[in-house]
């Protein structure tokens, strides 16, 4: 099967491809019919890509490694991922037999969904923590609504849709109960100071990266000083903070020019550089391609 550079993962990306066993014809919602193959999909998870809506994944069989905004989390059996819109999603390993369910779905789909908690404050949980191994039992209790919502998807009845939505919200539910019962104060319990400090920024790396580019208005959103906020994210990751900032910008970068509908210029306006210029000379001093270069490689 040809594969397309596609640089977003989105709801028509999805549309698009019939050969695959997903369910489609419901506007701004999609469903995996049955677990299938990363490679059955006519996207290269070698590169970089953008989620553009919200997915819940779930692995059910083979182990894999997936970095999201700079986070790499293990996959394997009974795992579940939590993408937000606007990742930037890499797969770095995965065995022969991966397998997995999906739903991927728009902030506008679940907009009448009625949640304890504000959508925005979800978010800002589900970047603390993307990657959830459950026990076996209850990684079933998620298929289980999974598949609910997958029957219902196949028929052709008056109320579908609201059922869907229902079912839906019955599976965000769940998910939000996983952060209640770790999290009873509403603060993710870490390992530790340094952790934390680490997982904050990359929060919000992930929200500020496209115009913040300094160590000191991350040492300041952090209420640290920019000495001792580098010397912790280096003991962490082994890596600066601005080899971080660089590294998020670059796979953003990278991802997009796989897009077709973006000029050079226009990504670098989307990433808040001065000009195409100044851009292209920070992307081939990281990359050692020009973004022209690295579009047609």
């Amino acid at each position: 099967m040809k594969r397309e550079q596609y640089s977003k993962i989105s709801i028509d990306h999805f549309a698009k491809q019939l050969h695959v066993d997903v369910l489609t014809d419901t506007e701004g919602f999609i469903i995996s019919r049955n677990s299938t193959k990363v490679e059955e999909h006519a996207i290269d998870f070698n590169h970089p890509h953008i989620v553009e809506g919200i997915a819940l994944v779930f692995c059910k069989k083979g182990t894999g490694k997936i970095r999201i905004n700079l986070i790499e989390y293990d996959v394997a059996e009974n795992t579940l991922l939590l993408i937000l819109p606007e990742s930037i999603v890499q797969i770095n390993e995965q065995s022969k037999n991966l397998r997995i369910e999906f739903l991927l779905f728009t902030f506008d789909f679940i907009s009448n969904i009625k949640l304890p908690i504000p959508v925005g404050n979800i978010v800002k949980i589900v970047e603390d923590k993307a990657c959830w191994q459950l026990a076996h039992g209850q990684f079933k209790e998620f298929l289980l609504v999974h598949q609910l919502i997958v029957n219902q998807y196949q028929k052709k009845v008056l109320y579908r849709e609201h059922i869907i939505r229902n079912f839906l919200s019955a599976l965000l539910y769940q998910i939000l109960q996983l952060y209640s019962t770790e999290n009873s104060t509403s603060v993710l319990k870490y390992k530790n100071r340094k952790e934390e400090i680490q997982m904050k920024f990359a929060a919000l790396l992930y929200e500020h990266y496209k115009t913040e580019r300094s160590v000191q208005f991350y040492a300041e959103k952090l209420h640290l000083t920019p000495k001792y906020f580098s010397k912790i994210i280096m003991e962490v990751n082994g890596k600066s903070v601005l080899d971080l900032i660089n590294e998020m910008v670059i796979m953003a970068a990278k991802a997009l020019l796989k897009s077709s509908t973006l000029t050079i210029s226009q990504i670098a306006d989307e990433l808040n550089f001065a000009n195409s210029s100044f851009f292209g000379t920070y992307f081939k001093k990281r990359v050692g391609f020009t973004p022209l270069q690295y579009r047609e490689h």
